[in-house]
């Protein structure tokens, strides 16, 4: 599962200091994400299929979304899939064209929609699932996030967020738990360590 973090705090798309610049030579700080940990997840799908989703952007209806199909689809059943890497480029940038970059930056939404993906896995031990998010880390719902991690993780699920931009991404340090272990609104602790930060430069 991959979710794009297409909020305002990146930056207006065409100003080439935005990480979602499109650029008509290269590739922006988002696309090259992308592909760099794109790569390496898709090898350890079967079939290299990717549900993609986008957060925190205002799609062409003029609603807000925190967790949106990047290709355009509804969210049913199977909507959000795409193929490899190239298919998360197609999408991404079809998804740039069509929406308005928005926010607040709410990552629970995707941590949840993870989990209910985790649901699907009828045979314990028969599949897992990775929750890759990209984003400039300004997070605004970090108790509701930490909160829905910790329901998450006793699941077959792993989080990795991927940093971009030069923001120091301190929040985004501590739902890695490596310091300290993420603790819920309810006093639940984490099963165990399932999310790991990555600063993308």
């Amino acid at each position: 599962v991959v979710a794009v973090d297409f909020t305002a705090s990146n930056g207006p798309v065409n100003n080439p200091r935005s990480l979602h610049y499109k650029n008509p030579s290269g590739w922006n700080a988002y696309q090259q994400a992308l592909i760099s940990v794109g790569e390496i997840l898709e090898k350890y799908s079967n079939d290299r299929m990717f549900e993609a989703y986008g957060f925190g952007a205002k799609l062409p209806n003029g609603q807000v979304s925190h967790c949106f199909a990047l290709n355009g689809q509804t969210n049913s059943e199977g909507a959000a899939k795409v193929k490899g890497v190239q298919g998360l480029l197609d999408a991404y940038s079809h998804c740039l064209t069509n929406i308005e970059l928005y926010g607040p930056t709410n990552f629970a939404p995707m941590v949840n929609r993870a989990h209910e993906c985790t649901q699907r896995i009828r045979v314990p031990g028969s599949g897992y699932h990775v929750l890759l998010i990209i984003t400039d880390g300004e997070i605004t719902d970090m108790d509701a996030t930490v909160n829905a991690i910790v329901d998450a993780s006793d699941k077959a699920l792993s989080i990795v967020i991927v940093g971009v931009g030069p923001e120091n991404f301190v929040k985004m340090k501590e739902l890695d738990g490596d310091d300290q272990a993420l603790t819920a609104a309810n006093g639940r602790r984490v099963q165990r360590d399932i999310v790991q930060f990555v600063s993308f430069r």
